[in-house]
């Protein structure tokens, strides 16, 4: 993502979502780069991840015999879109789609803020057209830029051309501005017509050209 006082404070927003801070408590990062702040995010996530992983593990293994349908209801009284996270990053993925197929959009959109979407490619992937775009639809009423723009990031072909259809400009704007990799960035810009891709193109990370020898 390019750096700009806009990405700085998104990535930040991200990284006391992670830590469970205040952002104000981590305030002092703010002129630190975005592309830095989002690195910083993402060793905390896998430091997390790693050391939650082999409990979380032993509590999916143990609920594989309850029904997707009963377990989406479980989850849904129990309201704790965090947990729900960690158990997702941990279950069987076909076991993991069935249960997030039946859970309300909303509820979703609150879980994708506490998942590491860049270990959660498949689960995304599975989900229904229609599903993907209600949450993405979510995020960006919640102006919730960081998290769409992870999202954006793994959707498939598919997923990505009917979210950008959902969206209006200014919202995938705000959006792709804080994709991290040039090569997401060129698969959204080839999916916008003009005057919005040269709009992106000046906002986002791009490949370089490619020079003939």
């Amino acid at each position: 993502m390019k750096d700009s006082p806009t990405a700085r404070s998104s990535t930040l927003a991200g990284l006391a979502r992670v830590l469970d801070v205040p952002v104000d408590r981590i305030a002092y990062l703010a002129e630190v780069p975005a592309d830095d702040i989002a690195g910083l995010r993402r060793q905390i996530g896998d430091l997390l991840f790693d050391s939650t992983a082999p409990g979380l593990g032993k509590i999916a293994a143990a609920t594989r015999v309850i029904p997707p349908a009963i377990a989406a209801k479980v989850i849904t009284r129990n309201k704790s879109a965090l947990m729900t996270a960690h158990m997702a990053a941990v279950m069987d993925t076909p076991r993991a789609i069935a249960t997030a197929k039946r859970l309300p959009p909303d509820y979703l959109a609150e879980v994708a803020t506490h998942l590491d979407l860049s270990r959660s490619s498949a689960l995304i992937g599975g989900l229904p057209d229609d599903l993907v775009v209600t949450v993405a639809r979510s995020l960006a009423d919640r102006q919730d830029w960081i998290t769409l723009s992870a999202m954006i990031e793994i959707a498939t072909d598919a997923h990505l051309a009917r979210c950008l259809d959902a969206l209006d400009a200014g919202e995938i704007v705000a959006a792709a501005s804080l994709i991290a990799g040039s090569d997401a960035s060129a698969r959204v810009i080839a999916l916008v017509s003009e005057p919005l891709a040269t709009q992106l193109r000046d906002v986002v990370d791009t490949p370089p050209p490619t020079v003939e020898s």
